[in-house]
């Protein structure tokens, strides 16, 4: 499966209406898609900060989801990839 349609198949499992933010995605990845996750990630891994710039991109594959998803003016604070806290982008789900 291409990693879009992964991300694809998070977003439109989630009800309309609802909001979720990039580190609700990549958990989603990591824990059902982890295949897809690691090819996609690893091209980053030149990166001086590599987890931070694959998420990044993650965050753009979300966004271009523009039948799917609202991008909010809002910033969500969440759990991240090292269980810490952190600010990432905020979706609706339209």
């Amino acid at each position: 499966m291409e990693f879009s349609e992964a991300v694809r198949q998070i977003v439109g499992a989630i009800r309309s209406n609802f909001v979720f933010d990039s580190h609700y995605v990549i958990d989603q990845l990591i824990k059902n898609y982890s295949d897809e996750y690691i090819v996609f990630v690893s091209q980053y891994s030149n990166s001086r900060q590599p987890t931070l710039t694959a998420h990044q991109q993650i965050g753009q594959v979300i966004n271009n989801c523009t039948d799917l998803v609202q991008r909010l003016d809002y910033q969500s604070w969440s759990e991240t990839i090292h269980c810490d806290g952190g600010e990432c982008a905020l979706w609706k789900r339209i």
